[in-house]
């Protein structure tokens, strides 16, 4: 659950906070768009794909790959930002970020759909889009908490901290697993 909040509420941030990073470094609406776009087209990308490597990775493993390198290539932007020379880093890690970001969604509803008796899947994905309701209350307040005294790149960088530690948490799960 904690999966499925992260990955849903870093897209909110990226859409409101990446356009103050970009004018706050003097990058300009269209770059903003357009590293928006490669995130978006990175993430349609990998659900088209989704049955391709699911056959080859299990669904715990792409949801762990996911969280983490999601985590670190969003993480890379407001930096790479920050330098006019590596506006291309920025969106090479948009694409990076978009395509592991959009594995997740459909991973943590098959994932809680198979963790539950057939009869509570309806409940269980309820609980599931409450979670992500609330994660997109909660986290854009904190992130807006933290941009407030440390500049925009900060909330993007509270986002990529919870993808992180999610994906820490599900390595961690994984392994104490018999």
């Amino acid at each position: 659950m904690g999966a499925s909040l992260a990955l849903l509420a870093v897209l909110d941030i990226l859409t409101a906070f990446l356009p103050l990073v970009g004018e706050r470094h003097g990058g300009g609406a269209g770059w903003v768009g357009a590293l928006l776009a490669l995130r978006g087209a990175g993430s349609l990308v990998s659900r088209v794909l989704l049955p391709v490597v699911r056959r080859r990775f299990s669904r715990e493993l792409l949801l762990q790959v996911a969280l983490l390198v999601s985590a670190g290539a969003i993480a890379v932007v407001p930096s790479a930002l920050a330098r006019p020379g590596l506006l291309p880093l920025a969106a090479a890690a948009m694409v990076v970020g978009g395509l592991t970001l959009g594995l997740g969604q459909p991973l943590t509803m098959s994932l809680i759909s198979e963790a539950v008796p057939r009869s509570w899947r309806s409940t269980a994905l309820a609980v599931r889009l409450m979670g992500n309701r609330l994660g997109q209350v909660l986290l854009p307040a904190a992130s807006g908490l933290l941009a407030a005294p440390l500049g925009p790149g900060a909330a993007v960088w509270c986002a990529c901290g919870v993808l992180a530690v999610s994906g820490a948490e599900r390595v961690a799960r994984d392994r104490r697993r018999p």
